[in-house]
């Protein structure tokens, strides 16, 4: 039985400039965390201590799977808190604190690290990083009930996001003067983590203070039946959850392969850090120009573009020959990834933040935590096994990291990179381009949830 609907929320002043880019800013140091899980931790660890690839494959996996498996609990604890007890912020700062011993232990490795270090400070930080980004994503679904205003939000968040990737990979030049490498060290890790300590803590402190909570009439928390409810009658939100997983598997295998890409086959390890800022500044300029289309094209048909000339693209890496002379063409083709890649850093939550509204209206119970904490689920899911997928065929070649490979090893790497990775994410696209709500829709759904 569907319960009686709850009166519409009180209109209540929009966030101003200011309060959006307070509330993204967070995303800023949060960067420091996924990023390097998902790109350069794993290979740092294959390379510099005893821990193998097949090892570290599986345990990444395993790490992450036992992480998204506990973030519907995350979903429903962030639904259920009271806003007079600091509401979702207060996630925030939990997760400060947790990341932060974390890191220090994580970015530490010794040569002799076992599997068992790597795997058990891994694990703490994905939950850490889960108890920051579940509360926030439904909060920020929350905030912003028009569509205008949710796409704002999640550029916002966006940009902070591609900014602290952009930082994470400039602090090693920056330093290149103090410690004579722009590599990543045990020392530049180091700083890497206390800044993020410097960042994050006061930042979780400020949106807990200065952001408004959810609405006032917000829903209590959802039971288990309601969510068993929702998936069999929101096929939206079913048809999401497969198009985010089918994409988030060919992104995982194209991280966990983009470092041995670069270093072991075009041998430009040592420019590393360039290309990675190249990536992210081209990101940040394309992201407004991307959220400025939405004037025209539909947010679902704006990320499937995306996806389309990302794939299209990624085999012109082929085309070049291995070795520092070609690397002005590198950083070229890594523009244009960037800039191509940009929308995926703000549509998907956009798009599910109306699936969301279409929750409410169809349920009349606000789910945002848990649907929100099932979408982590499922793409940390998707992205440790496209992850370990890709380390684990990589072993099953014979490949080794760090060192010149030829025959069916090289031919493993440049597979997972270039056409491997693409194949799941294409077939993603033919769901995205037929999703169901678009503005038109979304536009129906507010007026009804609304009563106007």
């Amino acid at each position: 039985m569907v319960s009686a609907p709850p009166k519409a929320p009180a209109a209540r002043p929009e966030l101003t400039r200011l309060q959006i880019w307070l509330f993204a800013f967070p995303a800023l140091p949060g960067a420091f965390i996924i990023l390097p899980m998902n790109i350069f931790i794993p290979a740092f660890y294959a390379s510099h201590t005893a821990v193998t690839l097949v090892q570290i494959g599986t345990v990444t996996s395993l790490c992450r799977v036992i992480d998204a498996l506990m973030d519907p609990a995350i979903g429903f604890m962030s639904d259920s808190l009271d806003n007079r007890r600091g509401g979702r912020g207060i996630w925030g700062v939990a997760s400060a604190i947790i990341c932060c011993i974390a890191l220090y232990f994580l970015f530490q490795p010794s040569a002799h690290t076992t599997v068992l270090y790597y795997g058990t400070w891994a694990f703490v930080l994905y939950l850490g990083y889960s108890l920051f980004e579940i509360p926030r994503n439904a909060w920020s679904a929350e905030l912003g009930s028009r569509p205008s205003m949710r796409t704002r939000i999640n550029a916002a968040v966006g940009l902070f996001t591609v900014a602290g990737s952009l930082i994470f990979w400039l602090v090693p030049v920056i330093l290149f003067r103090v410690y004579g490498t722009t590599g990543f060290t045990q020392k530049t890790l180091s700083i890497i983590v206390w800044l993020y300590m410097a960042l994050m803590v006061p930042a979780a402190l400020c949106i807990m203070h200065f952001i408004p909570g959810g609405p006032p009439g917000r829903a209590t928390a959802p039971t288990w039946r309601d969510l068993v409810h929702s998936l069999k009658r929101n096929r939206p939100l079913a048809l999401y959850f497969l198009a985010i997983g089918l994409w988030a598997t060919g992104q995982g295998i194209w991280l966990s392969t983009t470092y041995l890409f670069l270093n072991d086959y075009l041998r430009v390890g040592s420019a590393f850090p360039f290309i990675m800022i190249v990536f992210f500044l081209s990101t940040i300029v394309a992201i407004p120009l991307w959220a400025r289309s939405e004037r025209r094209l539909e947010r679902h048909g704006i990320w499937a573009i995306s996806i389309v000339l990302t794939a299209a693209t990624r085999p012109l890496a082929l085309l070049l020959t291995p070795g520092m002379q070609n690397l002005p063409v590198i950083l070229l083709l890594t523009a244009l990834g960037g800039a191509l890649s940009a929308p995926t850093n703000f549509a998907p939550a956009a798009i599910l933040g109306d699936v969301v509204d279409y929750d409410i209206w169809k349920t009349w119970t606000n789910k945002s935590g848990i649907i929100y904490a099932l979408n982590t689920l499922i793409t940390k899911t998707t992205l440790a096994i496209g992850g370990g997928a890709g380390f684990i065929i990589l072993g099953w070649v014979h490949y080794h990291a760090g060192r010149m490979n030829h025959g069916l090893p090289l031919t493993g790497l440049l597979s997972c990179y270039t056409v491997l990775c693409s194949i799941p994410q294409l077939i993603a696209t033919a769901i995205i381009f037929r999703f169901p709500i678009g503005r038109r829709a979304h536009t129906l759904i507010r007026h009804r949830l609304h009563g106007r």
